[in-house]
């Protein structure tokens, strides 16, 4: 037995029938009775035929609603940003209601598109990529899950992106230090001599910080997950060092100071009063970018920062031209 009735607001006609024991809800896609009526009766035909039933459509999971849910079930606690990235597939739902799509089915590469012009309109090609990727790492999900049978937008390129970033000079990183009062003044000379995540920082433990042999290691744990999940050692050298020792030992973790607030905006307000540019993220390209000036190879700078992969470290290489040179010198033909 199926039934239709028009939802308020968008004036779209749903087919509701059960199968299997269970009760679904699937849009016609269209407000005109007559053709909702001619769907029901595709529907009746199909359920009294028994063809539904190896239908993935027809899946529960199959319903947008409940497999996001699943997925962020999923994601949650796996990696750093998993947060993040459960607000992005609620916004992914959110379009995917206003447009009528419920089922994953109804999903198509055309939905990409309009997702960018109507809900991403003014943010960055790399934003767009960003939400695109989780999209396609939901729908794979869908696919190695069984409620799918092929990703509907495997194929969609990302938007071409310019990986652009900012880093402070050296006279720029002595102005930051000096104006900045405690807690945020020893944080700045821990992340600009690390090349920590702001989130590695508030996570790291004292049983991973070695003042002895001067090093730190970043070490994914049960309350935290790093960005590459792997842990990474870090030299302390000796700004970082008398930073560390400074702190208060007696807490589980190094640097969770009560009085700093809101991290990010007490370094923004920093910023702004001194006049300069970069956010809170510039001190660990700071980091890396010093590193590359003075010499440091790509390969050593990567383990540093504990980048997956080494394309992503490659964004400094041009800062070494004289370094550079000098390997091709080296050549005596």
């Amino acid at each position: 037995m199926a039934t239709i009735r028009r939802r308020k607001g968008s004036g779209i006609w749903y087919l509701n029938y059960s199968l299997n024991g269970k009760q679904y809800e699937r849009s016609t896609r269209t407000r005109d009775r007559k053709l909702a009526l001619i769907r029901l009766h595709e529907i009746e035909l199909k359920l009294f035929r028994g063809e539904l039933d190896n239908s993935p459509e027809h899946r529960p999971d199959a319903r947008i609603r409940d497999f996001f849910r699943r997925f962020m079930n999923d994601i949650e606690g796996k990696y750093a940003r998993w947060q993040m990235e459960q607000r992005r597939l609620l916004r992914w739902q959110e379009y995917f209601i206003k447009q009528d799509i419920l089922m994953i089915g109804q999903i198509h590469p055309g939905h990409v598109q309009d997702f960018y012009a109507t809900v991403l309109t003014n943010h960055s090609e790399k934003t767009k990529a960003n939400y695109l990727g989780l999209l396609k790492r939901c729908l794979n999900c869908a696919v190695e899950w069984q409620v799918i049978e092929v990703n509907p937008i495997a194929k969609v390129k990302p938007p071409k992106t310019v990986r652009k970033f900012h880093y402070f000079s050296k006279e720029e990183i002595a102005l930051l230090i000096d104006n900045a009062s405690e807690p945020l003044r020893t944080a700045i000379i821990i992340l600009v001599n690390t090349g920590l995540r702001r989130s590695e920082l508030y996570n790291l433990r004292w049983r991973d910080v070695d003042l002895k042999h001067r090093k730190l290691t970043v070490m994914p744990h049960c309350q935290y997950k790093t960005k590459s999940r792997k842990p990474r050692t870090i030299p302390l050298n000796k700004s970082a060092l008398a930073a560390f020792r400074s702190l208060d030992n007696s807490d589980e973790y190094a640097f969770r100071p009560r009085s700093i607030g809101n991290f990010t905006d007490r370094f923004r307000e920093l910023v702004c009063r001194l006049n300069l540019s970069g956010s809170l993220h510039s001190l660990r390209h700071s980091f890396a970018s010093h590193l590359v000036m003075a010499g440091v190879g790509i390969p050593e700078v990567k383990e540093l920062l504990g980048h997956s992969d080494i394309t992503t470290t490659m964004i400094y290489a041009h800062l070494a031209p004289d370094h550079l040179s000098k390997t091709v010198d080296k050549l005596k033909f």
